[in-house]
């Protein structure tokens, strides 16, 4: 239905006639609305009443025509929105004679068009300007910067390890996640950052924008000093950190954020978000948890990254990767009982790269997949090998990443492997942290069975500074937890290490769990571990990671590494 009302204004007498359907748009009676056009300005809204009054008197003084938009507020009706369209009829001398207008009901069509402009410009999880919305909001205050010779900065926000959330919890936690982050970050920004372009929504804070996932953008205008951006986003970070309840159990987010400068880190739209987005992986880079301002150096770290990813690639055909071993020793008979696998890369170029540098980039390209299965194929083969040359063989442990964990040819990958070379899968430790463990209990129960039932040896890597659930350790069919020598390290002189290290021996022995210390260097470390019964240990007091034909060595003679580097300070 069009809810077209029509009027005829006679300015000189003041009289107005109106069409029935004007009537029923204003919800007026008929007999008591006075014939005077100025008797429906007190129920137009109070904001937009001057400017209909404004056009009425054009209209009746000057002759000009009109057409405008206003609200009213109509009984039985609430809140409309009209539109009006009027034109003036002359008599001969010029003289006006009356004015014929129409009066249409738009409300259903501008609810519409909210709807849609929602649609179009708005995330529906959290109500943010959307990636459409702050990419026409950036090129808009960008322009106006460089016109008025002033700055601004965008934010590139991103929550850190927000996958393991939903992985935990699922996605409606998530969900309720980031619509607190959202709702957070917008807390923060001061009235007067806002780069508002459309205002037809006094709810929406548009430079605040969600870009998909756990990205979130603000775009800050009228920066004086880089500080100003830099105390903005230290208050976000703090809003961020804080506990968020009701997802049973208590939920800590952080995040890392990149800030670029506009124009002088780039003065279009493109340039300008790429280059927060730099900024924002250095933070990430640097810890996570913090900002980092771009600078222009972090081209040349990307180009570097990118470089380095594609040599990688190159390693494994180029036979440029080979495999160190660290000893595991039982520290009362000296005796070699193991080794964890470490994987190592020799550069044509570049020398050895650390793992700390190529491991991230092979996790973010994905690459890690491959890497660890060739990782498990190389230690099962050196492993069988030794076996064929009838030396004394012991078990190696492989530490896997989430990525090779979750993959679907695991299992797979792992009886083949192992039939080929006819091995003992009692050779093969895996190694698994944690926050793997949790991901998902359901198919990660599934998945440690199927390798216990194979016979594989399963150790818990780093315990003890992953989740502080400790629930899991009786739902997996678990072997063995080690030691992570962040807590070794200290044992000496921090009484919270030492209590934290001698709680997990206790637990690894009441759950009849073997128990490794990692990172052990001084006799009065491996006096303590050994005093508190930990019956298995690594570290530079024994020997560093080698390369393989030197651990050969070390297997074949049967030394006594209490021997290699220092003899403890006790007598066991």
């Amino acid at each position: 239905m069009a809810h077209l009302g029509s009027w005829e204004w006679y300015p000189e007498q003041d009289v107005t006639e109106r069409s029935d359907e004007y009537y029923r748009i204003f919800g007026a009676d008929k007999a008591l609305l006075s014939p005077s056009m100025s008797a429906i300005l007190p129920q137009i809204h109070i904001e937009d009443q001057v400017r209909v009054k404004k056009a009425l008197d054009q209209a009746q003084k000057q002759g000009l025509p009109y057409q405008q938009e206003f609200r009213i507020s109509a009984p039985h009706n609430g809140m409309r929105v009209l539109h009006e369209q009027a034109r003036v009829f002359k008599t001969p001398s010029g003289h006006i004679d009356y004015i014929e207008g129409i009066t249409q009901d738009i409300t259903e069509l501008v609810d519409a068009q909210k709807r849609i402009r929602s649609l179009a410009y708005y995330d529906n999880l959290t109500g943010l300007a959307n990636r459409q919305l702050f990419r026409e909001l950036l090129q808009h205050e960008l322009q106006r910067a460089l016109r008025q010779d002033a700055q601004c900065a965008l934010l590139f926000i991103d929550l850190d390890r927000f996958k393991r959330i939903n992985d935990t919890l699922g996605q409606p936690a998530g969900d309720l996640v980031l619509q607190t982050i959202g709702n957070r970050i917008n807390s923060c920004i001061r009235g007067c950052d806002v780069a508002a372009l459309h205002y037809e929504d006094d709810q929406k804070l548009e430079q605040v924008a969600r870009l998909g996932s756990d990205e979130f953008t603000v775009i800050l205008t009228d920066i004086e000093q880089p500080e100003d951006a830099a105390q903005i986003v230290q208050r976000i970070l703090e809003a961020i950190a804080q506990p968020i309840e009701g997802l049973g159990q208590e939920v800590l987010v952080s995040a890392s954020i990149g800030i670029a400068l506009g124009p002088q880190d780039g003065s279009d739209v493109e340039t300008l978000i790429k280059n927060a987005d730099l900024a924002m992986y250095a933070a990430k880079d640097k810890g996570r948890n913090t900002y980092q301002f771009f600078d222009k150096t972090m081209n040349d770290v990307v180009l570097d990254k990118f470089a380095l990813e594609n040599d990688l690639r190159k390693a494994i055909e180029q036979d440029q990767l080979e495999l160190y071993f660290q000893p595991k020793i039982n520290p009362i008979t000296g005796e070699i009982v193991g080794a964890e696998v470490l994987l190592r890369w020799k550069h044509p170029q570049r020398g050895m790269v650390s793992p700390m540098t190529f491991i991230p980039i092979a996790e973010e390209s994905g690459f890690i997949i491959e890497l660890g299965t060739w990782v498990l194929q190389q230690a099962c083969q050196i492993n069988h090998d030794w076996q064929a040359r009838g030396m004394t063989i012991v078990p190696l442990a492989i530490n896997l990443s989430a990525a090779n964990f979750n993959h679907p040819n695991l299992l797979p990958d792992i009886r083949r492997t192992l039939a080929d070379l006819s091995l003992s899968p009692s050779f093969l430790v895996i190694e698994l942290t944690e926050g793997i463990l949790m991901t998902d209990a359901k198919e990660t129960i599934e998945t440690l069975t199927a390798l216990k039932e194979m016979g594989i040896y399963l150790s818990v890597d780093d315990f003890g500074t992953g989740y502080s659930s400790l629930s899991y350790l009786k739902r997996f069919p678990l072997d063995e937890l080690k030691i992570d020598k962040g807590f070794v390290q200290d044992i000496i002189n921090d009484s919270n290490d030492a209590a934290i290290t001698a709680a997990i021996i206790g637990l690894a022995q009441n759950l009849k769990l073997n128990v490794v210390a990692e990172g052990v260097e001084t006799t009065e470390q491996a006096d303590f571990l050994l005093r508190r019964g930990c019956n298995t240990m690594q570290g530079y007091l024994f020997a560093k990671p080698m390369p393989q034909r030197e651990f050969e060595v070390l297997l074949q003679a049967g030394i006594d590494m209490r021997d290699m580097q220092a003899v403890f300070m006790v007598d066991y």
